[in-house]
């Protein structure tokens, strides 16, 4: 069941990642395609099963924010990556919106790599020598 739990999250997380990704491309070549409504909803659905999946594993896992530091450090980066992300599509200035995408796929990036690491510096760990 957790291996389930698992590969299913995993494929959430990619499929985030790759439409928030192309999204940002589409932002920024002015592609009509961002308008579509499936563009605007498909990207929900996924988020909630990814959400539904990251509590169903957690719980299956034993796994508790108080308990573990860098679960707490990913629910809050997970806040941040949201605000930063709505901005990036929906601030006025482009270059605004670019930049905060980039901040956004990096934050993604960092979310990921503290279930790696299970530390709260996630990929930062190997650069705190």
């Amino acid at each position: 069941m957790i291996a389930l739990l698992k590969h299913l999250h995993l494929t959430f997380v990619l499929l985030s990642f790759t439409g928030f990704f192309i999204r940002g491309l589409w932002m920024i070549q002015e592609s009509g395609l961002l308008k579509k409504k499936w563009a605007r909803v498909l990207p929900h659905i996924n988020d909630t099963l990814l959400l539904i999946s990251a509590i169903a594993l957690a719980v299956a896992l034993g796994y508790s924010p108080g308990d573990h530091p860098w679960l707490m450090t990913k629910i809050v980066a997970l806040f941040v990556y949201i605000g930063v992300g709505v901005l990036a599509f929906r601030h006025p200035s482009k270059p605004i919106r670019i930049a905060a995408w980039l901040v956004a796929l990096g934050l993604f990036l960092y979310i990921v790599s503290m279930a790696l690491y299970k530390h709260p510096l996630g990929v930062l760990l190997a650069f705190n020598a």
